[in-house]
C-alpha cells in the first residue's frame, strides 16, 4: 500500500495516508478502479458507487422531509379558519406559527446535539414520532391554548429533524454526490410544502381544518423505516472508537455494491477520536464560531423573512379580497416552483463557490422581495403580485440548499450535530419572529406592502456577512480534507 501511494505522489495524484491526512490514491478514483486494493472505512464512502443502500437511505429521508414540510406548512392553510373557529385576531393567530417555531428553535438547540452523543439513527427515529404526535395533538385540539401546545411538540421534532438527517445524508454520501445528497433534504421538505398545498385545498374547504393534520401522523411510520433499514453512521461509530461496528456496516454496503475483492481496513492512526491539543482546539473553535455566525445570521434572515410571509400568503390574499379558494390557488402557485428553485441551487454550488452562490440568490431574493411590495403599493394585476412572489420564492429557497450543504461541511464530525442544530436554532429565532411579527403589524393596521419592506434588507446584509467569514471552499473535498 505504501509504495502504491509513493508511486502515485511521484506522479503527481491528489492522496492521503488516512481519512484525516488529505492524501488517498484511491480517492482520486473512480469506485471500479479501486477493486483489489485496499481502502480505509472512510475511503470508501467517499468513493461509492450508487449502491441499493444508497438509494434506501435517500428515499427515507425524502420521504420524512416531505412529511416534515406537510406538517409545518399545514398552519399557513389551516390559519383562517382556525381564526374563524377560536374567533382569534391576526396577533393571536400569528402566535400559532411562532409556537411553531418555538418548538422548533428547542429541537434543533437541544435535541439535535443529543445525535453527536448517542448517534444519528436513534435520534432520528425519536424526532420522527415526536412530530407525529405533535401532529396529533393538533389535529384534536379542542382550545387554542391546546393548540399552542401541540404546535411546540410538533415543532420540537421537525427542528430537530433537519440537522441529524442532513448528518446521516453527508456522512454516508460519496464525495462527488455531497452536493446533491444534502440538498435533497430540504427539495423534498419544499416538496412536502406543495403536496401540503395541493392537499390542503382539496381537504379543508371540504373537511375542515383538521383533516390536513391527521395526514400529519402518517410520519411514525417512518420510524419502522428506520429502524429495519438504516445503520448507524459509520463515522459517528469511529468517532466513538466503535471501530468493529463501523466496519460490519462498510462492509456490508461493498458487498452490496458487488466490491469483495477490496480488502477494507479500519482508517489508520485516526484522528476521528484523537484528542485535540490546546493550540489546535482554539483554531477549531474559532473556525466553528465564526462559521456559526455566518451561516446562523444568514438562516435567521432568510427564515424571519421566508416564515413571516408564507404563513401569511393565504390570510394576505384574503384581506386583498379574495375567495378562500383563489387565496389558496395562488399561494399553490406560489409554493410549486420552490423545489425547481433548489434544484437550481443545487446546480449552482457546484459551479460558483458556495458563498457567491449565497450572495448572488440573496441578492435576486431581495430584488424580487421589494418588487413585492411595490406590487401592493401601486396595486398592480395580481399576475404580478403572485410572480414576483414566485421569483422570490424561487431564491430564497434555493439559499436553504446551500446553507445546508455548507452547514454539513465547514464542522468535523464530533461536532456536526450541534453546530447544524445551533445554526438551524438560529434560524428557527427568525421562523418564531416572523408571523408574530407580520401579525402585530397587521393588527397595528400597517399597511402590507410597508410590512414587506421592513424585512427586505437583513438577508441582503447576511449574504454579505458570509464572504468574509467563510474562508473554506469545501467542493469535491472529503469531510476530512475540509477540516484538515
Amino acid at each position: 500500500m505504501k509504495q502504491r501511494v509513493i508511486a502515485a505522489q511521484t506522479e503527481g495524484r491528489n492522496n492521503f495516508l488516512s481519512p484525516t491526512a488529505a492524501t488517498a490514491a484511491e480517492s482520486a478514483c473512480p469506485p471500479e478502479m479501486v477493486n483489489g486494493q485496499r481502502m480505509t472505512y472512510i475511503e470508501f464512502l467517499d468513493n461509492s458507487p450508487m449502491t441499493s443502500f444508497l438509494w434506501i437511505l435517500l428515499i427515507g429521508v425524502a420521504l420524512a422531509q416531505i412529511l416534515d414540510g406537510i406538517n409545518f406548512q399545514s398552519t399557513a392553510f389551516a390559519l383562517p379558519l382556525i381564526s374563524r373557529e377560536f374567533g382569534i385576531n391576526p396577533t393571536a393567530a400569528g402566535l400559532i406559527a411562532s409556537m411553531t417555531g418555538v418548538g422548533l428553535f428547542f429541537g434543533a438547540l437541544i435535541i439535535s446535539p443529543l445525535a453527536d452523543r448517542f448517534g444519528r439513527k436513534p435520534i432520528f427515529q425519536w424526532v420522527l414520532f415526536t412530530y407525529a404526535f405533535g401532529a396529533f395533538l393538533t389535529a384534536i385540539a379542542w382550545s387554542y391554548e391546546s393548540l399552542l401546545i401541540a404546535r411546540v411538540i410538533a415543532g420540537l421534532g421537525i427542528g430537530a429533524q433537519f440537522p441529524v438527517a442532513f448528518a446521516i445524508l453527508a456522512e454516508y454520501a460519496p464525495k462527488r454526490l455531497r452536493h446533491i445528497f444534502v440538498a435533497l433534504g430540504p427539495l423534498c421538505y419544499s416538496v412536502g410544502w406543495f403536496f401540503c398545498a395541493m392537499l390542503s385545498t382539496w381537504l379543508i374547504p371540504r373537511f375542515g381544518w383538521r383533516t390536513i393534520y391527521w395526514l400529519g401522523i402518517s410520519s411514525v411510520l417512518m420510524t419502522v423505516y428506520i429502524w429495519r433499514l438504516l445503520p448507524e453512521s459509520p463515522r459517528f461509530l469511529l468517532m466513538h472508537g466503535r471501530v468493529e461496528e463501523a466496519g460490519n456496516i462498510v462492509k456490508d454496503l461493498a458487498r452490496r455494491a458487488g466490491m469483495t475483492d477490496v480488502e477494507l481496513v479500519p482508517p489508520a492512526a485516526t484522528k476521528l477520536a484523537e484528542k485535540l491539543n490546546f493550540f489546535e482546539r482554539v483554531s477549531a473553535l474559532r473556525i466553528a464560531f465564526w462559521s456559526v455566525v455566518a451561516l446562523g445570521g444568514l438562516y435567521f434572515a432568510n427564515s424571519i423573512q421566508n416564515a413571516g410571509f408564507s404563513t401569511w400568503l393565504p390570510s394576505i390574499f384574503v384581506r386583498q379580497g379574495f375567495t378562500l379558494n383563489r387565496s389558496f390557488m395562488f399561494t399553490t402557485i406560489i409554493l410549486v416552483v420552490t423545489p425547481i428553485g433548489q434544484i437550481f441551487a443545487m446546480w449552482l454550488q457546484e459551479r460558483l463557490p458556495r458563498k457567491w452562490a449565497m450572495l448572488l440568490l440573496a441578492a435576486l431574493s431581495a430584488a424580487f422581495f421589494f418588487i413585492f411590495g411595490l406590487s401592493f403599493e401601486f396595486k398592480w394585476p395580481i399576475a404580478v403580485i403572485v410572480g414576483s412572489n414566485v421569483f422570490y420564492q424561487f431564491f430564497s429557497q434555493g439559499i436553504v440548499v446551500i446553507l445546508y450543504t455548507l452547514a454539513t461541511e465547514l464542522f468535523p464530525t464530533r461536532i456536526r450535530g450541534s453546530s447544524m442544530g445551533l445554526i438551524t436554532a438560529i434560524g428557527r429565532i427568525g421562523a418564531i419572529t416572523g408571523p408574530f411579527v407580520v401579525g402585530f403589524l397587521s393588527t397595528l393596521g400597517t399597511a402590507i406592502h410597508q410590512i414587506i419592506y421592513y424585512f427586505v434588507l437583513p438577508l441582503l446584509v447576511a449574504a454579505i456577512l458570509c464572504l468574509f467569514l467563510i474562508r473554506i471552499d469545501p467542493r469535491q473535498k472529503t469531510l476530512e480534507q475540509i477540516h484538515n
